[in-house]
């Protein structure tokens, strides 16, 4: 294969209302096998290190009828009955006032395609769970109770999370954490929130307690739009992330954050901050740390925050407690930096980029620019518009 397949032209398919196509309801399909239209549909667009994701595939075909909070025909119902695999569809738009938090188990596809499905207050955990797939939801948190939108922990692992809707939580729109590993997310819309995204999460004051578990940690973010965020866009500690083809723009404190030899390829993102629009953030944030804090003094300088100085977020405990635990492990993160539109202020560098591993797995790659930020824009988030960039084909061979 050439360096660089150039495909020549690159497209956006016209919005499509799945309501009318051919595999929307497919009555026939039983079973969620290659005979299933829209199986194979989804099934074909994985990418990145969740792209292993089985979801439900070969399982029950189950169709949530009730927009309660639980009981018969409901998606708590659907997630908790006993058996093997299944693949979650919705029988038509609806709105789900949730009062707990919902547990995902393993070989699992939620698949809001074909309707409006809207969940309110509460989101998902997928912990110690393998093989789930997430796509054409949104979750909008209402700022009304202490949690996440989507919870991937506990060794978790081969999870796909796609065209989701996520804003308004307490805690974090997202997080994977505690040994969970191949995870892919794309073409999700975060927006109206404080912290973003963390990708493992320290909680002890031993920084490297958990390194071995936690550098597992394998994750590809592309196609994805933050916006009217403040903070965390993600934040990643350990492991590798794979961060390309998104779009972060106007975020009030800063963008992404990077530190404790956490292993991140930065390519062909889009960085846009307006200092002069209005802040959009409610009059005040409740954080985990009891503290109301509002972030809107600091937009005329987050276009410079758009990546954090490497390390910086966990530098000052590092050097508290460096004697203490004997730390002989970096409080930077190791960086590679290519092609991106927006960080000349932020004046962030690679930092031994030879310690990044190159993505083994071929992924479309499209320079950035007006056109994709136009399509980020159309196509992110819980919407029946599909992307298709046909641009650059990088393999493992030829990067």
């Amino acid at each position: 294969m050439p360096r660089a397949a150039i495909i020549g032209t690159i497209a956006l398919l016209a919005t499509l209302s799945l309501r009318t196509s051919s595999f929307a309801f497919e009555k026939a399909c039983a079973v969620a096998n290659d005979g299933c239209v829209y199986v194979v549909d989804l099934l074909q667009r994985r990418q990145g290190y969740g792209a292993q994701s089985k979801g439900g595939a070969g399982g029950e075909i189950v169709t949530v009828t009730s927009d309660a909070d639980s009981g018969q025909g409901t998606l708590r119902a659907a997630l908790s009955r006993k058996g093997g695999a299944r693949w979650i569809r919705f029988a038509w738009d609806m709105t789900i006032n949730l009062k707990s938090q919902l547990r995902v188990p393993s070989n699992v596809t939620i698949d809001g395609r074909g309707h409006n499905v809207r969940i309110r207050q509460f989101g998902l955990s997928i912990v110690n769970a393998e093989h789930v797939i997430v796509t054409n939801l949104s979750f909008d948190g209402e700022f009304a109770q202490f949690s996440q939108a989507i919870n991937i922990a506990n060794r978790s692992r081969h999870v796909w999370i796609n065209h989701l809707d996520l804003s308004r939580f307490k805690d974090r729109l997202l997080n994977v954490k505690t040994g969970s590993t191949d995870v892919t997310i794309s073409w999700v819309k975060f927006h109206n929130h404080n912290k973003v995204m963390l990708l493992n999460n320290i909680t002890n004051k031993n920084l490297f307690a958990e390194f071995e578990r936690d550098s597992a940690l394998r994750v590809t973010l592309h196609g994805n739009w933050f916006v009217d965020t403040i903070q965390r866009n993600p934040r990643a500690q350990f492991g590798t992330t794979h961060l390309y083809n998104n779009l972060l723009e106007n975020w009030d404190f800063y963008g992404m954050s990077f530190s404790l030899e956490a292993k991140a390829l930065i390519e062909g993102n889009i960085f846009i901050n307006n200092p002069k629009r209005a802040c959009s953030e409610p009059d005040k944030l409740e954080t985990s740390h009891g503290v109301d804090r509002n972030y809107c003094q600091g937009i005329g300088r987050a276009q410079s925050r758009a990546i954090l100085p490497n390390g910086s977020s966990d530098k000052a405990l590092y050097e508290a407690t460096r004697e203490q635990f004997g730390y002989s492990r970096d409080y930077r993160a190791f960086l590679r930096i290519r092609d991106n539109i927006g960080l000349e202020q932020s004046k962030i560098e690679d930092y031994r980029p030879e310690a990044v591993p190159q993505p083994a797995y071929c992924y479309l790659y499209m320079a950035p620019g007006p056109l994709l930020a136009r399509i980020i824009r159309e196509t992110a988030g819980n919407t029946v518009s599909q992307a298709v960039l046909l641009g650059l084909q990088r393999c493992p061979s030829n990067p």
